[in-house]
């Protein structure tokens, strides 16, 4: 009875088992060119979670991953340390076999293509001294993380990464100038119909630096724990490097002009674009001035609910300070500056004659409460704007958004199209030894910066500016010196219109004792008057 029971009990469990199988092999078929597959695999589709998802699947990756034996993060583990001991030594045929060998074990690890790509191009390139030699190694570190978008090729880490590569690694290394002109020649980074003119290592970074865009735009992949404002910027910043450089390089005139309409245009998208900040706050950096003026008004309709509360909630707050804290009111900048007490008080007494929109609240309540529920949604909205507008000033601030706003409207014009222009026209005079034709073109180029720095002082205060300008300066005290001139020879001093410049942003004092010499000569003027 007992092994006909076990019997019995065996052809159940079969019979269940082939039930089974039947939604298990629905569940689990896997997709072909026909047929997509069970729900796992439609899931998976879906969700794009599968390998295929990611990037290329190399066959000879997953052999050696399998060939492991489950021991894959030892070997991982071992050829790390063999590639960290192959740098050390400076063996870098070695230290590259080490790096291809895992990446075949971890495709897919992010940090591995962006760490390893970053020795070879900035780590290792510097051990070597012939330029084209550093520039191979570049290069090699460049395609490493081109590999590694095979791989993943969604990754806006490894997308951003190879714009910065191609950009700010050719564009502003030392031997940026030999780095752009051998970019520009390896058909190896250009595909065979790009036009020459568009062979330029910033043009080339902005177009992966938009496919990083697209990611999050059209592939709604997450940012994660990437500031938004300093990932956004990248496309424009790229252009207004290229517009840069192209000038640097002697291009003028309409193709310059062109070149800055165009990082003008990626910036004002970029400003206009919202962003999700970290505090999940949407930012659009373009909307400081409504948001400002959204603010003052929402003040001043809290402060009209009733007209006399701003002055009386000011004689009460006056009322309840104390002689010390009246006192302190009248403390000049000077004697806060040179006692920290006094500026403690001066501080606090400030503070308390400061009207906050709660003080309207409490006012209103007492005076009128039947505008109370319409002060205190006044006061709450003014609150939440305030904390926007401050989130927008940081961002703005970090970006700096302003300044680079101006700056590509300021290069459009003709004036510094042209100063630039006569700028680079003087330089080459200068090595040529055509000392009196550099003298000139400088001379014309700074009468050309004073006008248009009028028109624009925010930006004549402003520390790039300022450095921009004072390189042209630096460089037009050198053609003076080699014509036994200098800025305080009063012939050139009538002259030279750039000495606001030059009070501004000589940090490193070059120019003070020509400047002292200026301003003594001004004050006899006014004297003489």
């Amino acid at each position: 009875m007992n092994q006909h029971a076990t019997f019995y009990r065996k052809i159940v469990y079969l019979v269940l088992m082939a039930i089974l199988l039947f939604p298990i092999s629905r569940l689990g078929a896997p997709s072909t060119r026909e047929d997509q597959g069970g729900q796992l695999a439609q899931l998976r589709k879906k969700h794009e979670l599968g390998q295929s998802d990611l990037g290329e699947i190399d066959p000879a990756s997953e052999t050696i991953r399998l060939a492991t034996l489950g021991m894959r993060g030892i070997a991982v583990s071992l050829l790390w340390s063999k590639a960290n001991e192959y740098k050390k030594k400076e063996d870098w045929t070695n230290f590259r076999a080490t790096l291809s060998q895992l990446a075949r074990l971890q495709p897919y690890f992010i940090s591995f293509w962006r760490y390893q790509a970053w020795n070879l191009s900035y780590n290792v390139s510097v051990e070597l001294d012939d330029v084209r030699d550093r520039f191979y190694y570049v290069k090699r570190g460049i395609e490493f993380l081109k590999e590694g978008i095979k791989y993943n090729r969604e990754s806006h880490y490894l997308l951003s990464d190879l714009g910065w590569f191609i950009g700010n690694k050719i564009g502003r290394a030392d031997e940026h100038v030999e780095y752009r002109r051998l970019f520009k020649k390896d058909d190896n980074f250009h595909p065979e119909d790009r036009p020459p003119e568009l062979r330029d290592n910033w043009l080339v970074s902005k177009e992966w630096y938009l496919k990083a865009v697209s990611t999050i735009d059209d592939k709604k992949r997450s940012l994660g724990n990437r500031n938004p404002t300093t990932f956004f910027d990248k496309p424009a910043m790229a252009q207004i490097n290229y517009s840069t450089a192209i000038e640097d390089e002697g291009t003028f005139g309409e193709r310059a002009r062109a070149a800055w309409a165009s990082a003008s245009r990626l910036w004002s998208e970029y400003g206009n674009r919202e962003m999700l900040s970290t505090r999940g706050t949407i930012l659009q950096l373009s909307s400081y001035d409504r948001w400002q003026k959204d603010t003052e008004d929402l003040l001043a309709q809290l402060e009209n609910l009733l007209p006399s509360a701003r002055e009386e909630i000011a004689l009460e707050h006056r009322d309840a300070m104390t002689p010390d804290l009246l006192a302190a009111l009248d403390f000049s900048d000077e004697e806060t500056t040179n006692d920290p007490d006094k500026f403690r008080l001066r501080s606090e007494a400030r503070n308390r004659l400061t009207i906050k929109p709660q003080d309207f609240v409490d006012y209103i309540a007492e005076k009128a409460p039947e505008q109370l529920q319409e002060a205190r949604k006044l006061a709450n909205r003014f609150v939440e704007n305030r904390l926007h507008l401050s989130l927008l000033r940081n961002n703005r601030d970090t970006a700096n958004y302003g300044f680079w706003e101006s700056h590509c409207e300021l290069e459009q014009t003709s004036e510094v199209l042209k100063a630039r222009e006569l700028a680079y026209a003087a330089r080459r005079a200068f090595k040529d030894a055509n000392l009196i034709e550099a003298q000139r073109f400088y001379e014309e180029s700074m009468e050309l910066w004073a006008t248009v720095l009028k028109e624009y002082p925010a930006m004549a205060e402003h520390s790039i500016t300022g450095s921009d300008v004072m390189e042209f300066i630096i460089r037009y005290a050198r053609v003076l010196e080699q014509l036994e001139l200098t800025l305080a020879d009063e012939e050139i001093d009538k002259r030279f219109p750039l000495w606001d410049m030059i009070q501004m942003h000589d940090i490193e004092q070059q120019f003070l004792d020509e400047f002292k010499l200026h301003l003594q000569r001004k004050q006899q003027e006014k004297a003489a008057e």
